[in-house]
């Protein structure tokens, strides 16, 4: 079995969060911007702000680890390790163009949007507590990491 470090950035502006749609084998959900660790990245702040640029156009200020996760996926044997983080300032416009450069990506994104609160409830979203967790740790200005589990 492979092993993947994969880390994401959550940008969120009001009640909004930035989402990437990514179609994978014909299946459609949303996911915060990010992709794998590379050597080059040297860690993975650095995979965040290459991945999040490279996905929305968004040059980015990587902040605090928020959530964790852990899943294998036995299809593939992967087993993944993510880690999301609070990204703190961001400049530039949202879009796909530089998706255009890249020639091994695996999986299709085919948009990049910001979506509130009420508009992820209704989506397909990973890691799903980005629905609720998220929002709450927001509120409370909670910066503790939460693993959020194995699956």
């Amino acid at each position: 079995m492979r092993h993947r470090i994969r880390a994401a950035g959550i940008l969120v502006d009001q009640d909004r969060i930035l989402m990437v749609n990514e179609n994978d084998d014909g299946r459609s959900y949303w996911v915060p911007p990010g992709g794998g660790f590379e050597t080059q990245d040297g860690n993975t702040r650095n995979t965040v702000k290459r991945e999040v640029w490279e996905e929305t156009g968004l040059t980015v200020c990587v902040g605090e680890l928020l959530f964790v996760r852990e899943f294998g996926e036995v299809s593939r044997s992967i087993y993944h390790v993510e880690q999301f983080y609070l990204v703190d300032q961001w400049q530039g416009e949202v879009s796909l163009k530089n998706l255009a450069t890249l020639t091994e990506e695996i999986r299709s994104i085919t948009q990049a949007r910001w979506l509130t609160k009420q508009e992820l409830g209704e989506l397909d979203v990973f890691p799903p507590q980005l629905k609720d967790l998220l929002w709450d740790k927001l509120d409370r200005a909670d910066l503790s990491i939460v693993h959020l589990g194995y699956s």
